[in-house]
């Protein structure tokens, strides 16, 4: 499956969660009946969002994405995904507005968020960036005294 979901299931939809699909190109489908889509596409109910070991992935939605109750996005290892068009509401003044909803956004790897994604709006990524956390790579070693190891 390189497309999972078209338009007409989406308007109720709370939870995308997609993870280990290694063809996986494109979240949301725009096809050729879709007719009416004018450059953006409300989820008004969409509040997880989470993306997880997709090395095929190029898409999340072409046109932008209103997600006004949105709490968590999550991506990891989906190194071909370059935009995230989630957009934000604008103050009075055009700056963007504090996120209501979004609580946390999971990232990994740090290098991506970094230098490969852009938002759809320019100055997203600095807006959010109090909500980021970015996996840590632990590695645990454990010492067994050559006396106690099983192979003396």
């Amino acid at each position: 499956m390189k497309k999972l979901f078209p338009l007409v299931f989406l308007p109720d939809l709370e939870v995308i969660e997609v993870s280990n699909c290694e063809k996986m190109e494109e979240i949301i489908e725009i096809r050729s009946d879709d007719e009416g889509l004018i450059g953006e596409l409300e989820l008004p109910k969409l509040r997880d969002l989470k993306l997880i070991e997709l090395p095929e992935l190029k898409s999340i939605f072409s046109e932008k994405l209103i997600c006004h109750s949105l709490r968590v996005i999550h991506v990891r290892n989906c190194a071909k995904l370059k935009r995230m068009p989630i957009c934000r509401p604008l103050l009075e003044n055009g700056q963007l507005s504090p996120p209501p909803s979004l609580r946390e956004i999971y990232i990994e790897p740090e290098e991506w968020w970094e230098t490969e994604l852009k938002w759809e709006q320019s100055n997203a990524k600095n807006v959010l960036r109090h909500l980021v956390k970015f996996k840590e790579v632990r590695v645990s070693i454990m010492l067994i005294p050559l006396s106690q190891s099983p192979l003396i």
